[in-house]
């Protein structure tokens, strides 16, 4: 099986670090999820309406907002955030 690559952009790096110990594993998996497979977890992963190549995944109150590179192999997390504001920045 290919596994992509997951690579933090600057925001959720900042959000990664700053989080309890408990979001953070909570992030960890979601992360090991993203590396098996980007693009399906069911009640998890969804396509985002009106944009072509931005996924989200749901993890209790935050959202994990990302893009698939399939041709790198990679996984872009653009941003994470609590549900009512990750939406304001997209």
């Amino acid at each position: 099986m290919i596994k992509f690559e997951v690579v933090l952009q600057t925001q959720p790096k900042k959000y990664y670090q700053k989080v309890d110990s408990k979001t953070a594993k909570t992030l960890e998996k979601c992360f090991g999820d993203l590396e098996d497979n980007p693009f399906y977890k069911p009640g998890k992963i969804k396509r985002m309406k009106g944009r072509v190549k931005l996924f989200r995944y749901t993890l209790n109150g935050l959202r994990v907002v990302y893009e698939v590179s399939v041709e790198n192999k990679k996984v872009g997390v653009l941003l994470i955030g609590p549900r009512g504001d990750i939406y304001k920045k997209i």
